[in-house]
């Protein structure tokens, strides 16, 4: 798998920029643990049906050409971190030469797993090793795209990143246009231009953010939620800093999803605050905090130009909730809402920012919480005539407990007749090994699931007359 991982030094100091405020602080954290792959992040993408090697690669070029926070490299800086940006071919309908050498340089790895006894175990194997393995932000890319092929049917497409350089909706914008790059090349159709906009644009959008009234104003909102100094709520009491991520995922089909999101979840962005509703409620019931707070990744995208290029733009903020025994369920989905909605305007504030507004060092647990990413986007995308199937990987950036809930659209013509069908949804709970076994996550699940279904089923009734099974953490 190393063999994947592409060394190129870049040879021109003069396009060095400045890094944001959050990638300033990833690279802080990976040099004081330059060994430690916490910031990598993965997606393996299932592919049945007969794949089309040649198209995939010149897809996989395109696509790196085309995002440059793929190309990116690292520097020390005297004001802390600064980035290059390795050069690319041209990318336009003229430059299908361009393409083929740059698809011949490797940026596709291809591992044939086809004649081993158990394909599937060795692929998890290798993308367990590769995710072990920390990345050189300095001299290595910043990613890598490795096809495993695990029968004449039957492939595997394994996309790692480093977080300085996507976050989590940077990696849908990717995969989705790689998807839409080898749909095109399978068919021998020209691709349709790339929406994604000169990562330069985006780095000064966000350094004129930082000398703009939107900024003053973001600081005076947060100066406001938090004037009363904040006391984070990790279930377990502490926070880690890195460790493995152990997980169980729940997947809930249409009839479970209207029984526990009950009425409190119907409506647009209702069942998200309904989400982060019972995680406070949860967390309350588990620790007794009065006030509850809850890590909600945000997007942070202002303009056209963020919204349809890859990049790492995410900002985690902090929600806190109070929190009563006389607390109803209903009226904390409202209050979460409420919050949600105030904290969406004010996103982009940076985390590092508000911690030193707050006199809180970087390792502080005081804006720590369970953390909820309810994905607004998403995940579903198709490589030409193959049926896809997205698989987050665990990643080491979990400080405590993590929900990540996606809607699974269900398509047309099910079980419930002809027509649009009702989606579903899935609930991946992931906890820092450090804090959590994997039979601590697993009871977790099992147990917020049930109070989430208690709780919907009687949104009026106070949280402490509300049952939580189970005993213990």
């Amino acid at each position: 798998m190393s063999d994947h991982r592409h060394r190129r030094r870049h040879l021109d100091p003069t396009v060095l920029r400045p890094a944001t405020v959050a990638q300033t602080g990833i690279w802080a954290a990976q040099q004081q643990a330059p060994d430690d792959p916490l910031y990598n992040c993965a997606v393996a993408i299932a592919l049945d049906g007969t794949l089309d090697h040649d198209a995939l690669r010149r897809a996989v070029a395109r696509g790196v050409a085309e995002a440059d926070t793929l190309r990116t490299r690292f520097h020390a800086t005297g004001d802390g971190a600064g980035l290059t940006v390795e050069p690319a071919g041209e990318t336009g309908e003229e430059a299908e030469e361009a393409e083929e050498q740059e698809a011949g340089k490797g940026l596709l790895g291809v591992v044939d797993l086809s004649g081993h006894a158990q394909p599937e175990a060795a692929a998890e194997q290798l993308m367990e090793e590769d995710l072990r393995t920390a990345t050189d932000l300095a001299v290595e890319a910043p990613c890598t795209h490795v096809l495993f092929v695990l029968g004449p049917r039957r492939s595997l497409l394994y996309f790692r990143y480093h977080h300085i350089a996507l976050d989590g909706f940077g990696q849908y914008l990717h995969c989705r246009r790689l998807a839409e790059l080898y749909t095109a090349y399978e068919s021998g159709r020209d691709p349709a231009p790339s929406a994604a906009a000169p990562l330069v644009r985006l780095l000064d959008e966000t350094a004129a953010y930082l000398s703009s009234p939107d900024r003053a104003a973001d600081a005076a909102f947060w100066r406001d939620e938090f004037a009363a100094p904040p006391e984070g709520t990790p279930l377990t009491g502490r926070a880690a800093s890195s460790g493995r991520t152990v997980d169980s995922t729940a997947l809930l089909a249409p009839e479970q999803l209207s029984t526990l999101l009950g009425t409190v979840g119907a409506g647009v962005g209702r069942w998200s605050a309904t989400i982060v509703a019972a995680t406070a409620a949860y967390t309350h019931r588990l620790t007794g905090h009065p006030e509850v707070i809850t890590s909600l990744p945000m997007a942070a995208r202002h303009s056209r130009a963020a919204l349809a290029t890859p990049a790492m733009l995410a900002n985690v903020l902090p929600l806190r909730l109070p929190v009563g025994p006389a607390t109803t369920f209903a009226r904390l989905v409202e209050e979460a809402g409420t919050k949600i909605r105030h904290i969406i305007r004010h996103q982009r504030y940076p985390t590092a920012h508000l911690r030193a507004d707050l006199g809180l060092s970087a390792d502080s647990a005081a804006l720590v919480g369970p953390e909820v990413n309810v994905m607004a986007f998403g995940r579903e995308f198709r490589f030409g005539s193959c049926t896809t199937t997205p698989r987050q990987l665990p990643a080491g950036l979990i400080p405590d407990l993590a929900l990540k809930v996606y809607r699974t659209p269900a398509g047309r013509d099910g079980p419930t007749g002809p027509g649009p069908q009702p989606d579903s949804m899935k609930i991946e709970f992931l906890g820092n090994a450090t804090l959590y076994t994997e039979d601590d996550i697993a009871t977790h699940q099992e147990r917020f699931l049930a109070f989430l279904e208690s709780a919907a089923a009687r949104p009026d009734r106070p949280l402490s007359h509300l049952p939580l099974p189970g005993n213990g953490r």
